[in-house]
């Protein structure tokens, strides 16, 4: 340093570090699968390791085989997206019982946490495949309740997505009937991260019509979604998922029946279609009184993605001395980014604070800083009140316009009085 070392001249000291941190949600959520392959090729797609998986590349998925898993990536397609997938093949079993041979195929979706195996995998995927998932698909593996008892894909699935943070899992419920998938639902009614759909929908891939899970459409209508505004900031429901023909099981829903079953299936955290291919989805399973304040999907996905966006960047600044400018500087990135968001209309209003108490002395010896931040999603509408009543007094104002019609005649004949 020239403080400290003997030189005659002038000398450069570079630093193209950006002093503000630039904070951005990801431009777009990347879907992941986790299912058994049978038919798959053995060294493209080797199990319990992530793949990257192009929709747009025939070669490679056709070297997928048939089966459920390359159908959920035409569902995908059929929602208009082109991205690229992590996939996770697990073990098929061989076992000719059925319950048994779900047993244990599910068995080995959920996987070792230990061994990161099965859903596990998935959080190797950033570093191995540069993909991090944003949403956890296994269609026809999360809708079974083992041994009465919650699913145990689902499950692992939801600790994987904590884990990621802004990531949802997209489950499927048992499609024999609306008691059934409340039920599901239940298992999961402390979840903010878990996406229920009910029933199947009808599909052709071009072989004939056949039933499949709605989780992959629904993850692709999710997708387009984020495409068209931009980020994760929107609601997809309300929209038509445009692969699906119609539902494997009629779904009643009438406009202000509060008793329809669309209705009773939304309030128990159950999304479902409506009118053949609509969309019917706003809320997570969490339905306890605890966590139902953050069911909105839209909510849930733009607090996760607010949160996640800020970690990566400001790490920059760990290693800096704590002064005051750094710390102002933290501040006005956080600023920065959340203005922005205010102004794409994810959020109504946000504030940052600083407090003494926050920060003792004892904390910021030890090297420690705590920024508080406090925003509010805007809400996404779900339920539109129109209040309507008789008006007699419009009458006067009727009448008042016919003698006002009249008197303007001009006859002498036509007396107008009160």
């Amino acid at each position: 340093m020239s403080g400290t070392t003997d030189f005659v001249g002038v000398r450069r000291f570079s630093n193209l570090l950006s002093t503000v941190a630039k904070i951005d949600t990801r431009d777009s959520t990347k879907p992941s699968m986790v299912l058994p392959a049978p038919l798959a090729d053995n060294a493209a797609f080797p199990i319990n390791e992530p793949v990257r998986l192009a929709l747009d590349d025939t070669e490679q998925l056709s070297k997928l085989g048939a089966g459920i898993a390359r159908d959920a990536c035409d569902q995908l397609l059929q929602e208009g997206i082109v991205t690229d997938i992590a996939f996770v093949r697990t073990a098929h079993s061989t076992l000719t019982d059925p319950a048994a041979k779900l047993e244990a195929e599910i068995n080995g979706i959920v996987g070792s946490a230990g061994s990161k195996t099965g859903i596990y995998a998935l959080l190797d995927a950033k570093s191995e495949i540069k993909i991090e998932p944003g949403a956890i698909i296994s269609p026809g593996y999360m809708s079974a309740r083992l041994d009465d008892a919650a699913n145990p894909v689902a499950a692992a699935a939801s600790i994987v997505a904590d884990r990621i943070i802004d990531c949802l899992v997209v489950a499927d419920t048992p499609a024999a009937s609306r008691e059934a998938a409340i039920e599901w639902a239940e298992d999961f009614k402390a979840a903010l991260n878990v996406v229920a759909l009910y029933p199947g929908g009808v599909f052709n891939f071009g072989a004939g019509n056949v039933t499949r899970p709605l989780s992959a459409s629904y993850v692709g209508r999710m997708i387009r979604r984020d495409k068209e505004t931009g980020g994760p900031y929107k609601a997809c429901w309300n929209r038509p998922l445009q692969g699906v023909l119609g539902p494997s099981v009629p779904v009643g829903y009438t406009d202000g029946d509060t008793g329809s079953e669309a209705n009773q299936l939304a309030q128990a955290g159950v999304g479902t279609i409506i009118e053949g291919n609509l969309l019917w989805a706003p809320f997570t399973t969490a339905t306890d009184p605890t966590v139902n304040a953050w069911r909105s999907v839209k909510k849930i996905r733009t607090r996760r993605a607010v949160e996640k966006a800020m970690l990566r960047p400001v790490r920059q600044y760990l290693s800096e001395d704590i002064t005051p400018h750094m710390v102002t500087l933290i501040y006005r990135a956080a600023d920065q980014f959340l203005s922005d968001l205010v102004t794409l209309g994810a959020l109504i209003d946000y504030e940052l604070l600083w407090s003494k108490s926050f920060n003792p002395a004892t904390l910021l010896s030890a090297g420690g800083l705590r920024v508080k931040l406090r925003w509010a999603e805007t809400p996404d509408l779900v339920d539109l009140q129109l209040y309507d009543e008789a008006m007699p007094e419009a009458f006067d104002v009727l009448n008042a316009a016919i003698a006002s019609a009249l008197s303007q005649l001009g006859s002498s004949n036509i007396r107008v009085t009160a």
